[in-house]
C-alpha cells in the first residue's frame, strides 16, 4: 500500500511538483499528463489518498463522476477529438502504475497509435448463459 507521503499525486495537489492545472476544487484536482499518449490527455485526480476504486469512498467518487463528464466534455469542446478514452486501473494487474485513483482522459482518432483493444477473435463465440448466471451470482453476492 502506497503512503500519501511518497505519492506523486499527492506531491502534486500539495504543490511540491508543478502541473498545468486544469481546474481544482475541494475534492479533486484535473491536469495535464506528463507523458500524454495523445495530445490533450489528463487526468483527474482525488485530493485525499485512495489507491483505486476499491478503497475509494462513496461520496468522492461520485463527486469524481461528476467532474470526469464536465472534464471529457470540456476536452471535446477544445478539442474537437473523434472520441474520448476514460479509464482508471485498479491495481497492478490492470495496469495501474502510480497507486493514487486517476482517471485519464485521453482524446483519440481513428489510425491514431494508442487504443484500448480487445484480443483479436474474442466476438467470435458467446460465453454461455449459464456460466455468466453463475458469475453475475458470484458477484452480486460478494460484499
Amino acid at each position: 500500500m502506497s503512503s500519501p507521503a511518497d505519492c506523486i499525486f499527492c506531491k502534486i495537489v500539495k504543490g511540491e511538483i508543478p502541473a498545468s492545472v486544469i481546474f481544482q476544487d475541494e475534492v479533486c484536482f484535473a491536469f495535464m499528463d506528463v507523458y500524454p499518449v495523445s495530445r490533450g490527455h489528463c487526468l483527474l485526480i482525488p485530493k485525499r489518498h485512495f489507491v483505486n476504486l476499491l478503497d475509494v469512498d462513496p461520496d468522492v467518487i461520485a463527486h469524481l463522476a461528476r467532474r470526469l463528464a464536465e472534464l471529457t466534455r470540456k476536452v471535446q469542446s477544445a478539442l474537437k477529438p473523434e472520441g474520448i478514452l476514460t479509464a482508471a486501473a485498479n491495481g497492478p494487474g490492470a495496469g495501474q502504475d502510480i497507486p493514487h485513483l486517476h482517471f485519464h482522459i485521453i482524446p483519440r482518432n481513428k489510425g491514431d497509435e494508442f487504443g484500448f483493444h480487445f484480443p483479436e477473435g474474442y466476438r467470435e463465440k458467446m460465453a454461455e448463459r449459464a456460466q455468466l448466471d453463475r458469475i453475475a451470482k458470484m458477484i452480486r453476492s460478494s460484499a
